[in-house]
């Protein structure tokens, strides 16, 4: 606005609007660039500032004691005010003034169930067998986060076991609400299912998959061009939208990126940034495809797939019945459904079994030090495809014994 950019010639810092409230001068060339239509640079800053909302929100989530929790909310609602959204609820603070009070001198401490509970999980040989040396948080928010998101890696009923043992153990909170905070709500596939078990005690709100529920903003607005008749839209608003908020809280995660030798840590911010936007990237390429005709969607969908399948663990979760393979099995299922329609000009397959019998099928494959699972594939990232004759290799982690 030209009388701002007066307004900062002749008074700086103390420039004010015409009307006299503060000028939030800082925020105008933000505002000015997303306001601009059809801009690709717009909409890079605006899923950048939804990233940053996110990162901020999960670290209050974490951190409810936060020194800066109270100059945060300000900051929380001029974000969404920029990007002219809606303010969610902010994650829930613990009422200050409500500790329970500590044994009497001289007295035993009372056991700690929820301490019992970890240290059972993290000794269960079971456990170990599928997640194996998973380092234990000190801090207990941390600690109840990775607890959670190491149950998305074990076999369904195990993880419904502990999910149980551990609903049963979490603390009352006393003289707090009843319900301090709803669980933040992501669209279910099939069921709905926690992702993430509050503890109110500690500020946390959970994860949950709710059917009906909306999909994260940055994931609606890639998709916003999906025409509405494309059957696999729901589920890709679904798994993208659980992929990117378990991937933001899990600090086992890692992102095995295309062509990048070694895995990065999501726990890291500029790899999750870098996650996030190559994901949405990927979820508006298959919404410009669509249009394009079943081959084209295809090829892109197939890429979607693999950034959906990109996200694992060392060691990865091999249970068929896990959270994780669930994902991924539902996102190969996409593909392989698109590749029927096109009856004999698509081939689709998934590189498994022994590593030897697929490695013509596959390049940029990640070696991963296994007892257990020598020579064999313990995770697809990219499918194998191939579209009117055109061959595109996929991409695996492999067990090798050294």
């Amino acid at each position: 606005m030209s009388h701002g950019a007066d307004a900062r010639r002749d008074g700086g810092a103390d420039a004010r609007r015409d009307d006299g409230a503060d000028a939030p001068e800082a925020a105008d060339p933000f505002r000015r660039l997303l306001a601009t239509a059809d801009s690709e640079l717009a909409g890079t800053l605006r899923d950048g500032l939804r990233l940053l909302a996110r990162a901020l929100d999960q670290t209050a989530l974490l951190r409810p004691d936060d020194p800066g929790a109270e100059a945060f909310t300000q900051v929380r609602g001029a974000l969404h005010d920029m990007l002219g959204e809606g303010v969610p609820a902010p994650p829930p603070v613990p009422a200050a003034g409500h500790a329970v009070a500590g044994p009497p001198a001289g007295a035993a401490p009372p056991p700690d169930p929820v301490a019992e509970l970890l240290d059972g999980f993290h000794a269960d040989r079971a456990v170990r067998e599928h997640l194996g040396d998973a380092r234990r948080q000190a801090d207990p928010a941390r600690a109840w986060v990775a607890f959670n998101c190491a149950l998305l890696r074990l076999p369904g009923p195990a993880a419904q076991a502990w999910r149980g043992r551990a609903a049963r153990a979490v603390p009352a909170v006393p003289g707090a609400p009843v319900a301090p905070g709803a669980p933040v709500a992501l669209p279910a596939l099939d069921q709905e299912e926690d992702l993430l078990l509050p503890r109110h005690d500690l500020g946390i709100r959970g994860i949950r998959t709710v059917v009906g529920a909306a999909p994260l903003p940055e994931v609606a607005g890639a998709l916003a061009p999906l025409p509405a008749a494309d059957p696999a839209g729901p589920a890709l608003a679904a798994l993208a939208s659980q992929a990117l908020a378990v991937a933001g809280i899990d600090p086992e995660a890692l992102y095995f990126e295309s062509l990048t030798p070694r895995p990065r840590p999501l726990a890291d911010p500029s790899a999750l940034a870098d996650y996030t936007r190559e994901l949405l990237t990927r979820l508006r390429a298959y919404a410009a495809a669509v249009p394009e005709g079943p081959p084209r969607a295809l090829e892109a969908l197939i890429a979607l797939d693999e950034a959906l399948c990109s996200v694992a663990h060392l060691p990865p979760a091999t249970d068929p019945g896990s959270w994780w393979n669930g994902l991924a099995a539902r996102s190969h299922e996409l593909v392989f459904t698109l590749a029927g329609g096109l009856g004999g000009r698509a081939r689709v397959r998934e590189p498994a079994r022994r590593f030897r019998d697929v490695r013509d099928l596959t390049e940029d494959d990640v070696p991963m030090v296994s007892r257990t699972h020598p020579g064999r594939v313990v995770r697809c990232l990219r499918l194998y495809a191939e579209i009117d004759g055109v061959a595109r290799r996929g991409r695996v982690i492999y067990g090798v014994d050294r």
